[in-house]
């Protein structure tokens, strides 16, 4: 294998305010796939392949956390590693804004972390 040829097989012209909801959505399904992955191998194969993942994901956290606020950082990282039960049922959030009754989310795709992930930002521009 080459590296010469990395990121040539898939060129993507991106427009950064045109498509960062796009961007976000596929980023956070790319990364829960990962994850599903990474426990399926542990889980059922009995392969254990952390020692070598670990910094993978922890670069992907990093970037998150560069990107977003801490909360909304936290936000996501729930989404995709503790969103779900033992049982697999999709677990709720209470989340409080400013000046408003908590209120609970279920956050069943990524298109609703985004939306969330909109309110959040912008209950923090009001600020």
């Amino acid at each position: 294998m080459s590296l010469n040829n990395f990121g040539k097989l898939k060129i993507a012209k991106r427009n950064r305010q045109s498509n960062e909801k796009e961007m976000f959505i596929e980023t956070v399904i790319l990364l829960e796939h990962c994850w599903f992955k990474t426990n399926f191998l542990h889980e059922e194969v009995k392969i254990d392949l952390w020692n070598y993942e670990e910094n993978y994901y922890k670069v992907i956290e990093n970037l998150i956390f560069i990107h977003y606020s801490e909360e909304v950082a936290n936000l996501i990282l729930w989404y995709v590693y503790d969103r779900f039960d033992a049982d697999g049922k999709v677990l709720g959030l209470d989340i409080t804004f400013p000046g408003k009754e908590p209120k609970l989310f279920i956050l069943k795709t990524p298109t609703d972390l985004w939306n969330l992930v909109e309110k959040i930002n912008k209950s923090n521009k009001e600020k």
